[in-house]
């Protein structure tokens, strides 16, 4: 498939069976999850809606966000702060963007997608849920430079909460 523009690949896709990604340009086939991954990135968009009331609303993987012009990934969670309609398929301006680690994305994930969000002047919050053990990383932006922490036990905050790692992995097979 040769390389194709944003709004090429809008298109395009829009009348695909499947759903899929644009790196760069570059049409990608997005990836199934497992029943742990999924359950992982419904608990943390729970979190995400207890933190981040009205007017933010939070997001799922249903939803495109648009990283650059020929760059569009679908996330497992996410936050807008901004006023939006509802009946939108795309995120263009998020606060928070949250992807859960699959097998087959995991290094995409931790560098090419992160590099992509980070360089979002709209996100203040990346957050890497790991699926292989518990831990996540928080990168969060603090005036216009970023800080990265890790957190394996224990809880995490999220706006004024803090929220267990214990909940979040509730229940699933990740160790």
């Amino acid at each position: 498939m040769p390389q194709l523009t944003g709004e090429e690949f809008l298109g395009w896709e829009a009348r695909q069976r499947d759903r899929f990604e644009l790196h760069h340009g570059f049409v990608v086939a997005f990836a199934g999850g497992t029943i742990d991954h999924d359950a992982v990135g419904f608990r943390l968009r729970l979190a995400l809606a207890r933190a981040y009331g009205p007017p933010c609303r939070t997001f799922g993987s249903d939803v495109k966000v648009q990283a650059a012009d020929d760059v569009f990934y679908y996330a497992d969670a996410g936050v807008i702060c901004e006023p939006i309609d509802g009946r939108a398929a795309i995120v263009k301006r998020p606060k928070i963007v949250a992807q859960v680690l699959s097998e087959s994305t995991r290094t995409y994930d931790l560098v090419e997608k992160r590099n992509a969000y980070r360089s979002m002047p709209s996100v203040t919050m990346y957050l890497i849920v790991h699926t292989r053990l518990r831990r996540i990383e928080i990168d969060v932006r603090i005036e216009d430079r970023w800080q990265t922490s890790v957190v394996d036990t224990g809880s995490f905050t999220l706006g004024s909460i803090e929220e267990p790692l214990d909940e979040l992995y509730e229940g699933t097979s990740i160790e």
